[in-house]
């Protein structure tokens, strides 16, 4: 017993009895006896050091971290060489929510035993939890070096190495935890999650099914089981695995998160929107389960712009509180306000590779000025392919994101002095707008991946144009916290991303009936839209509808997709419901199977648009009260196919009609429609840049003159 003074034998006797009777009972988790014990033994000596650090592991295991802290630093007060005394007060402070005083207990610990390996693989947890990646390695390595047998601690750097976006790494630290304990769960499912990030679904299946299997009472494998049937489109099992993840866990986020993703997935907007927004209410703020909420709230019709405003406002606020709480650094470098030199415009998005928003990005890229712009591309990019190397030949610099903190990146973006730095992503996911939160750029903008405010005040503009944000609805301009950039023209400019498919004859006129189509995205197609659509179906008699998207692959939701048609009097024959094709050329074949397009609401269409109008097939679109609802209003006006917008639901449907009424209209219209696009102002991709181009001159030239006007009355 660690004791300032020695002690009658008598007196060390009946110490030592007092304690191995409480730490008999603290072994067998009887604390109550446990504390009385010690308590006892501190009164029959009341300077007696292990009796007080093992009280203190009483009150820690009760939860009551003050009380812990206190004695177990009176333990080290009278015994200032225990490592094991410095190494429990770093658990204690480290689950009392003190960090950085857990780091230093911890330091303690292993200053006095070097080789204390438990105190290197908690310093590590603690690391990693700061975000310190980088330091987390480094402990975790230490203390494997020390003792390379530990799969706990294999299980903590695979996660860490994750983190980093190491993903060879993170598998080994993975695979090597289950080597050495094939019955840790945790290590199992932590492997699969990693296996599903890397598309390689049927392993990921294998190791988290195996994780719920060997413990079916923890929420979280039953929540990233869930993950990985909703990236199968096994939507009915996926929303199974979160709701028995909730059972043991009500206020498991990532399942609450995943149950409200899922329902999106499946078109039950309501609920998926009760779900996410009790997400956002659980612990610390999280800016990826904001943005699941934000972006599905763009697909519902039943909630008005005003209250889908003030729930971006709202992230933006918590964003700022955070930032403020953590103390972290804001504002930009000190650039050269010169109006008229070469500007350094950065990018930041996931998108740099074969995705939607390179088909606009990508354009850009080739045709803004080298001579008037440097292009810096901020690339969170996971899984880089083909078009990925085509950004990277495009830009001046480039700049692998994946791998940096929020605090890191804006670091990296003042170093490099970016005058203008643009947001490609908006709430998608990969995006990085708690960067724009810390202000690392003198103006920032956001265009083009979100039809929605970020919500952040620290986003000074947003790119538009008149048709997606008509000047006559300025009072709307409220619900943004960007001010609106209205383009001359149209606010995007189309390019496809490959070679496509010729255009095929019309459909209708080789099998005598009109085939309509939508390949939107399954969020997208409201109840209101599909029963629009049944009546169009009903309308024109022998017609039939192709819907196609990732979704569809669940049996279930095409079961519940014909019972609303059926609802309708819509046989099920007449609806070929189809999910993700293997390749892109499988993708664009099934525009040559469709007459005429039809594009959801309220949330429109926007690259499926430009790939409809490229192979011919008309798309009609109706006007609706915000931006993510007047997308084709935009796209058709700057093709110049204005007789496409609907102005109601019944103008849609009259619109519909009379193009399969005209089928050798339809017919020369198809054979047309790729000419009209390419000639058209929306495929104007040197003007676009042009325009572009003018429009961030003119900001960088308003924001000189700011400079110069500050500078003047100092």
């Amino acid at each position: 017993m660690a004791n300032t003074s020695p002690l009658t034998p008598k007196k060390q006797q009946k110490l030592d009895t007092l304690m191995r009777k409480a730490s008999t009972a603290h072994q067998q988790n009887d604390l109550a006896t446990a504390a009385r014990g010690y308590r006892k033994a501190l009164k029959e000596v009341p300077r007696c050091a292990d009796a007080l650090h093992l009280l203190g592991l009483v009150h820690y295991q009760q939860q009551d971290f003050e009380t812990a802290v206190t004695l177990i630093e009176q333990a080290i007060t009278l015994s200032p060489n225990n490592p094991l005394y410095s190494f429990n007060l770093g658990k204690v402070q480290k689950d009392h929510k003190r960090p950085e005083l857990a780091v230093r207990a911890f330091h303690h610990a292993l200053q006095l035993e070097p080789r204390y390996w438990q105190a290197a693989a908690n310093l590590g947890s603690v690391h990693m939890e700061q975000g310190r990646l980088d330091e987390a390695i480094v402990q975790f390595e230490a203390a494997l070096h020390i003792n390379p047998n530990d799969a706990l601690t294999y299980n903590s750097l695979g996660t860490v190495y994750r983190q980093r976006n190491r993903p060879q790494d993170a598998e080994n630290g993975f695979r090597r935890a289950i080597t050495l304990a094939p019955r840790y769960a945790e290590a199992h499912s932590n492997l699969g999650v990693l296996l599903r990030e890397q598309g390689r679904l049927d392993e990921a299946i294998q190791h988290c099914r195996q994780a719920t299997d060997l413990n079916p009472d923890q929420a979280e494998l039953w929540s990233n089981l869930g993950m990985v049937e909703a990236k199968r489109h096994s939507y009915t099992q996926s929303a199974d695995c979160f709701r028995r993840a909730l059972t043991l866990d009500p206020r498991c986020a990532p399942a609450l998160t995943g149950l409200g993703n899922t329902l999106r997935e499946q078109g039950e907007l309501r609920e998926a929107i009760d779900w996410l927004l009790q997400s956002c209410d659980v612990g610390d703020f999280d800016h990826i389960r904001f943005a699941c909420l934000l972006c599905t709230l763009n697909y519902t019709d039943h909630l008005s712009p005003q209250v889908i405003a003030a729930q971006h406002q709202h992230f933006g606020t918590a964003l700022q509180t955070r930032i403020a709480e953590q103390d972290l650094k804001t504002g930009p470098s000190s650039n050269d306000y010169d109006p008229e030199r070469r500007l350094r415009l950065g990018f930041v998005s996931p998108d740099f590779r074969t995705h939607s928003c390179a088909c606009f990005l990508l354009p850009l890229f080739e045709h803004l000025s080298g001579k008037q712009v440097e292009i810096h591309a901020y690339a969170e990019v996971m899984r880089p392919d083909t078009v990925t190397q085509r950004f990277r030949s495009l830009a001046s610099h480039w700049c692998d994101t994946t791998r940096l903190s929020d605090q890191e990146l804006a670091e990296q973006i003042r170093f490099d002095h970016i005058d203008i730095l643009i947001d490609c992503a908006g709430h998608t996911e990969g995006n990085r707008l708690p960067v724009f939160g810390l202000r690392p750029a003198p103006l920032q903008l956001t265009w083009l991946g979100y039809p929605n405010t970020t919500g952040l005040t620290n986003m000074d503009y947003r790119l538009t144009d008149a048709f997606a944000d008509p000047e006559e609805k300025r009072k709307t301009d409220a619900h943004y916290t960007e001010h609106l950039l209205r383009m001359p023209r149209s606010f995007l400019s189309f390019q496809p991303l490959e070679t496509m498919p010729v255009i095929s004859p019309l459909p209708m006129q080789l099998n005598g009936r009109v085939t309509f189509g939508c390949l939107n995205n399954f969020s997208k197609l409201t109840p209101t839209a599909l029963q629009l659509w049944a009546e169009i179906l009903a309308a024109v008699p022998n017609s039939q509808l192709i819907l196609k998207a990732a979704q569809l692959a669940d049996t279930n939701l095409c079961t519940r997709v014909r019972s609303l048609f059926a609802a309708q009097n819509i046989d099920e024959a007449r609806l070929v419901l189809c999910g993700q094709t293997p390749s892109r050329a499988e993708h664009f074949a099934f525009y040559q199977r469709i007459d005429i397009a039809l594009d959801p609401f309220p949330y429109n269409g926007t690259t499926t648009t430009c790939e409809a109008l490229w192979m011919g097939v008309p798309v009609i679109t109706l006007v609706g009260d915000c931006h993510a609802a007047r997308v084709g209003v935009s796209l058709l006006n700057h093709t110049g196919l204005e007789q496409f917008i609907a102005r109601d639901i019944a103008d849609y449907a009259r619109i519909a009609c009379e193009l399969a009424d005209n089928p050798d209209d339809l017919a020369q219209l198809r054979q047309n429609l790729r000419t009209t696009l390419q000639d058209s102002a929306l495929c104007d991709t040197v003007g676009f840049a042009q325009d572009f181009d003018a429009c961030l001159r003119g900001l960088w030239q308003k924001a000189c003159v700011r400079d110069s006007d500050q500078e003047t009355h100092q």
